[in-house]
């Protein structure tokens, strides 16, 4: 059966204390320390992300909501463009216009007095033309008030409205 011989149970006894004793004084507080400082370091680099993922949240919210503003005023820039635009188009059409109605209306005055002027000269010339042939006629037996009678008569005959002027 069993033989005990309790000497060697004593010496394995101490021995097993000693060794016992040894470890935890030597090598299982250290390796607990290394742990614990290890576990540490993970929860501190845990924490450090999870405070870098909140403030990467933030910032891109931040981010989100600035280029909504963004956004929004370039909208407003745009738009404020194309109504200066179509403002400014509406001006230099108007004026375009008022420029042309005043350049129309001036050649049309321009016209008017050149037309004036030619019936003028045109008068001029059939006034002369019919005292010469009036002058011919009588061959000068015409005193200067029936000349200027004759040719008030040949000037109330001739039709300038067919001219499209009137005197």
């Amino acid at each position: 059966m069993l033989n005990t011989q309790w000497g060697l149970m004593v010496w394995t006894l101490i021995t097993f204390t000693i060794a016992v004793y040894i470890l935890v004084r030597f090598a299982f507080g250290p390796i607990q320390r290394l742990l614990d400082e290890r576990r540490q370091t993970v929860q501190d680099s845990m924490d450090v992300a999870e405070e870098t993922r909140a403030e990467a949240h933030r910032l891109l919210d931040e981010y989100k909501t600035t280029l909504a503003k963004v956004r929004t005023e370039a909208e407003e820039i745009l738009e404020r463009s194309r109504t200066t635009g179509e403002h400014a188009k509406a001006e230099i059409m108007a004026e375009a216009k008022a420029q042309s109605e005043r350049v129309l209306t001036q050649a049309h005055e321009q016209i008017e007095r050149d037309m004036r002027a030619a019936v003028r000269e045109l008068k001029g010339q059939i006034a002369e033309l019919t005292a010469l042939a009036t002058e011919k006629v009588a061959a000068g037996s015409l005193k200067a008030a029936d000349q200027q009678r004759l040719i008030d008569e040949a000037l109330a005959e001739l039709n300038v409205d067919q001219l499209g002027m009137e005197n």
